[in-house]
């Protein structure tokens, strides 16, 4: 077994900063594909795109959903893994802190653990993470990829 993706290692840390740019594109892009249209399509004001709503709505500004921090999560895995997570990975994340305008949020995967199966099928565990600056986890869950078929 290559010491490659051995339990404690991780994949490098994905940095993005959450945008109001952001925000918008995916409240745009969410809306374009609800409503199946071939042209994007602008989403109404809602809490991820409007500072006004969101405060009346509790918080104290747009947040991001949850969404695009499982979207990065993902990326990082199909960056490093490619088919072996695409076709035969799986992601689960769980929402656990807002991620508000500005914030720089670090992605990390860390291996948890790599085993053989009965068809000679190597397949590795993760546990995956978004982490604000202050180190508090914003997203949490594990993943799965297939190493080989």
């Amino acid at each position: 077994m290559s010491e490659l993706w051995r339990p404690g290692t991780e994949l490098p840390h994905l940095v993005r900063a959450m945008t109001a740019e952001r925000m918008r594109w995916y409240a745009d892009a969410l809306q374009t594909v609800v409503l199946d249209s071939t042209v994007p399509v602008i989403a109404a004001p809602n809490i991820h795109t409007d500072d006004r709503i969101a405060r009346d709505n509790g918080l104290p500004s747009r947040v991001a959903d949850g969404m695009i921090s499982t979207n990065w999560i993902s990326s990082a895995l199909t960056e490093a893994f490619g088919e072996g997570y695409l076709r035969g990975g799986s992601l689960r994340t769980r929402y656990v802190r807002p991620i508000f305008e500005d914030e720089r949020i670090e992605v990390v995967v860390r291996i948890t653990e790599r085993t053989t199966g009965p068809d000679g099928v190597d397949r590795l565990q993760a546990d995956v993470a978004c982490l604000k600056d202050d180190g508090s986890v914003a997203t949490a869950g594990a993943a799965s990829v297939r190493l080989s078929e």
